[in-house]
């Protein structure tokens, strides 16, 4: 597929080298202040998640990821772990491949998410365990 010379193969990046077949090359993604807070807010939150997901697992209650819970059905921590693997990989290629804008929305966006499953399974264990009851959570 050709592109005009003024038009970018990847829209909302600005500049960019080219190599002789004139397809834009990315070399450089700086990590900005911002971006940087957020890959450590997600890194965090995700360490949160895996770690309450084996708690909630090994207390006997069930994943509620339809996806990560078929991997565990059918392969084990090692589905587990290929899922969480592939959520990072999928993530980082966003990022670098977004625009510095959109890029931010797109790890916002995650760490919300996993924030928001970490604020949740913390909640069911400490309910399952007794630690609080619905009401309390209300």
């Amino acid at each position: 597929m050709l592109f005009p010379s003024n038009m970018s193969v990847m829209p909302g990046k600005e500049s960019a080298e080219t190599d002789e077949s004139g397809v834009t090359l990315w070399w450089e993604h700086h990590l900005s202040h911002t971006h940087a807070v957020l890959w450590t807010v997600i890194l965090v939150a995700t360490v949160g998640d895996i770690l309450l997901t084996m708690t909630g697992l090994t207390v006997g209650l069930q994943e509620g990821n339809v996806v990560v819970r078929r991997m565990l059905a059918e392969f084990g921590l090692a589905g587990f772990w290929l899922v969480k693997f592939g959520a990072m990989l999928w993530l980082v290629a966003g990022w670098r491949l977004l625009s510095e804008r959109n890029a931010t929305v797109f790890l916002a966006l995650f760490a919300v998410v996993t924030l928001a499953v970490v604020a949740y399974n913390s909640v069911t264990i400490l309910q399952y365990r007794g630690v609080i009851t619905t009401a309390a959570v209300l």
